[in-house]
């Protein structure tokens, strides 16, 4: 039979904040999610640690991903990032505020950027033995290549429009700023009584997938596909005959 596409209405790529309901009261966490690439969620433990899975692997301390983003941000890439320094980005919001980041930070087994590579990495991929160097590797090029990762255009005005982020208009990569405006919004929302989620099903948090964008989509993974069937040839194959 003949096949048809037909234009979809997904949600859009974007942030949207949740909650889970604990004892009698309200754990706030988000969804960021790509146009194409790894979805992250966070989520408030009942203990007050913040954590984050990427992909739906197990929950690693948020400070870690705060690590390694820190290494691609020129305001701190040649510097270590320190828990104070994390401590700082919290600290006006109210006095409760860095009380999340000090018990995720006490949770966190990483001291420093490659520990924080390596326990992404055990996440990742456990039972893997994992170096410093192949665990950096994997993960930046999980957020930091763009052919892996794409807020797109609209995810990511969602996203400045949530967070009420001025700056970036046209990078579709997550940044060290825009993760920390995620986490500063969940400790705003979990110490704020009568606070809300964000409503999935509203009509406003979804597009329209048109045909030409779903058609583009099948051809780019037809495309990564053609790629690395020519890569893994040429790498086989004899150089000096290769044609």
């Amino acid at each position: 039979g003949e096949r048809v596409v037909v234009s979809q209405l997904i949600r859009s790529s974007g942030v949207y904040f949740t909650a889970s309901s604990w004892h009698d009261r309200q754990l706030f966490g988000a969804k960021v999610i790509p146009n194409r690439g790894a979805w992250l969620e966070f989520e408030t433990d009942p203990d007050g640690v913040i954590a984050v899975k990427i992909d739906r692997n197990r929950k690693v301390p948020v400070t870690d991903l705060f690590r390694v983003f820190s290494s691609q941000d020129p305001k701190y890439s040649n510097e270590a990032l320190s828990n104070e320094k994390i401590k700082s980005w919290f600290q006006d919001i109210d006095r409760g505020a860095v009380r999340y980041i000090e018990a995720t930070l006490k949770k966190d087994a990483a001291k420093n950027l490659d520990e924080s590579y390596v326990e992404i990495y055990r996440r990742l991929r456990p039972g893997d033995p994992a170096t410093a160097s192949t665990a950096k590797n994997l993960v930046d090029s999980i957020f930091h290549r763009f052919e892996r990762y794409d807020l797109s255009a609209v995810g990511r005005f969602k996203l400045n429009q949530r967070l009420d982020i001025k700056t970036k208009k046209d990078n579709h990569l997550l940044s060290l700023d825009d993760l920390v405006a995620i986490v500063r919004e969940i400790i705003r929302l979990n110490n704020t009584p009568n606070s809300k989620p964000d409503d999935i099903d509203h009509l406003g948090n979804r597009r329209l997938k048109s045909v030409g964008e779903l058609l583009q989509g099948r051809l780019r993974v037809g495309m990564a596909r053609l790629r690395r069937i020519i890569q893994d040839r040429m790498s086989t194959l004899d150089r000096d005959t290769l044609s």
